[in-house]
């Protein structure tokens, strides 16, 4: 999709396609974009790593349109009246901006325009937010990966909402920030499960760029960690369907896995012993992936 000649006027009142991110950014050299159907976007060159995230449904097109409007305007060097991160705060971050975590609504938002049950889903049909733990869908499979790449300091995930808040998943707070009960199936709550430090962001749908700027910037700065305690947890599972898929899906999350007959020996390390608690907390194992649980013990 070809961009217009004037890209800041278009991010501040219109859906914009990953493939037009893409062919606009590549054009004027910012950043080189190698995925055109999921654009990841890069700034600063500090040491400390930040992943900005939105994206799961068109509705958060706003915050996505913010984000690439923050990313093209320090490209280019443009003075605008809506900020971007400061020269010194690019001096201690790096941080990637990935604008659809879910690109196909974006890409066919006039074939699905006012059918909001096709809002939240990929092309396969599969709500791509809430695949954080099957990763059935390409885009979470692809997002998942990144973060285990990249292992960053900080995640910042945003999505539009009815009002302002800001909440940080358990088992990590932030700061004074509330803290919330968010599933492991949840990509917002999904990577603190798997000790990375997750802020989330919800943002009114009809708020402007400049406020959601302002407010994103604020959120890259100094901060205060602090780990729950946890009981260090391993589990037994049998298996009836195919052993390997599950297996291979368990240790994309980081567990290690030993394989006995048609058993699965599934342990976590101190980072992700939270998420394993948790799918043994709620059923959500057995839900899942089909399986039994023969034995919980203490590692």
């Amino acid at each position: 999709m070809p961009f217009t000649a004037e890209p800041f006027k278009t991010l501040l009142t219109d859906i914009v396609t990953p493939k037009y991110v893409f062919s606009l950014m590549n054009s004027l050299k910012c950043g080189l974009l190698s995925d055109k159907d999921l654009p990841i976007l890069t700034m600063g060159t500090g040491a400390k790593r930040a992943i900005v995230i939105t994206g799961f449904s068109v509705l958060d097109y706003r915050i996505s349109n913010a984000l690439i409007y923050m990313v093209l305007s320090k490209c280019v060097n443009n003075v605008h009246a809506i900020p971007t991160f400061s020269a010194s705060q690019l001096s201690k971050w790096t941080i990637k901006v990935i604008p659809f975590a879910n690109p196909w609504p974006f890409s066919s938002w006039d074939v699905i325009r006012g059918k909001e049950s096709f809002y939240l889903l990929d092309d396969d049909g599969i709500p791509t937010r809430y695949d954080a733990l099957t990763l059935r869908s390409k885009y979470s499979l692809k997002l998942h990966g990144l973060i285990n790449e990249v292992k960053p300091e900080l995640i910042i995930m945003l999505t539009a909402s009815s009002e302002w808040s800001i909440m940080t998943p358990r088992p990590i707070s932030i700061n004074g920030y509330e803290t919330a009960e968010l599933s492991p199936t949840d990509f917002l709550g999904h990577f603190a499960h798997e000790g990375y430090p997750t802020i989330v962001m919800t943002i009114p749908r009809e708020s402007g760029l400049y406020e959601i700027t302002q407010r994103i910037i604020q959120l890259i700065r100094d901060y205060n960690v602090k780990y729950e305690e946890i009981k260090p947890l391993e589990l037994v599972i049998r298996v009836d369907g195919d052993i390997n898929s599950i297996a291979y899906i368990l240790r994309l999350h980081g567990f290690l896995i030993g394989v006995d007959g048609n058993k699965l020996i599934i342990r976590a390390n101190e980072k992700n012993q939270f998420l394993l608690n948790s799918l043994i907390d709620n059923n959500l194992i057995e839900h899942y992936f089909n399986v039994e649980i023969l034995e919980v013990r203490l590692q």
